[in-house]
């Protein structure tokens, strides 16, 4: 992504005056192409530590340079050092790395909050909830998820609960039909060798299937199985479901009626 002046005067509106933890969140989720261009200088200030005063273009690094507020060691001293500018300098580079650590430590909680946590660690928010994270598609999707694990878990094993789970991950709410089959049950019986059921029984309590009302070609391959896999796994254990989707409308063939006014004209065609 070209990183241009427009983009810089963009962001400084966007981040100037947030704190730095928000204003890097919300560069990342508006531009995800400037996740890893991102550097942060911090000023000496007299104000609240820690609040985004300016933006501005790194050359040397290619990348967008945030400024935010910052306090300095050196008001711990006696005032015979106050003055002393080479000090002051010297130690607002141990600041630096101080920040790093305070930022992380004032914003712990952000940390357990899907919406605001760093992409990296949601794979583990995942496996806290015990949700399949490699089944829940993009980061996106998979924030919501997690958002709305703990009202889930509520309602999990239910139609409204699994409802609710198949339209965070897919977008489209299903129609889930309890009892039946999408399609008719073949029996093998009289007449033969063999008396069994193909597939199951057309009705029976332990049956449910889920109804997207879209065509399965307008859906990506990939998210099919996942919301497969998701249906094995978040089911009763007892039961079993089935996937299923509309179904393409049949184009009628034409026909065409032969009568007696036709005359066959041979290799030429018919005549009428």
């Amino acid at each position: 992504m070209e990183i241009d002046a427009g983009l810089i005067e963009n962001i400084k509106r966007i981040v100037v005056g947030l704190d730095v933890y928000k204003a890097k969140n919300r560069i990342e989720n508006l531009y995800p192409e400037l996740k890893n261009k991102i550097d942060i200088e911090f000023v000496e200030s007299k104000y609240q530590r820690f609040i985004v005063i300016g933006c501005d273009y790194d050359e040397e690094k290619h990348a967008v340079k945030i400024k935010a507020t910052s306090n300095n060691p050196i008001r711990h001293l006696p005032s015979m050092y106050q003055e002393n500018a080479f000090l002051r300098n010297y130690l607002m580079i141990f600041q630096h790395i101080m920040n790093e650590t305070s930022i992380t430590l004032d914003n712990l909680d952000n940390i357990f909050r899907p919406m605001e946590t760093p992409s990296k660690f949601l794979p583990v928010l995942a496996d806290w909830f015990g949700v399949n994270f490699d089944l829940l598609g993009s980061e996106e999707i998979a924030r919501k998820v997690l958002q709305y694990a703990i009202p889930l878990y509520r309602y999990r094993g239910t139609k409204l609960g699994l409802q609710a789970l198949l339209y965070l991950v897919s977008g489209i709410v299903p129609e889930i039909v309890e009892g039946k089959l999408p399609f008719d049950a073949l029996n093998i019986s009289d007449g033969t060798d063999i008396s069994a059921t193909i597939l199951e029984n057309q009705e029976s309590n332990n049956i449910f299937s889920v109804y997207f009302p879209i065509l399965a070609e307008e859906m990506p391959a990939d998210k099919i199985k996942r919301l497969y896999y998701l249906l094995q796994n978040e089911k009763p254990v007892d039961t079993e479901c089935y996937l299923y989707f509309k179904k393409p409308q049949k184009k009628k063939r034409k026909t065409t009626v032969f009568t007696s006014d036709i005359t066959e004209m041979g290799v030429d065609g018919i005549e009428f």
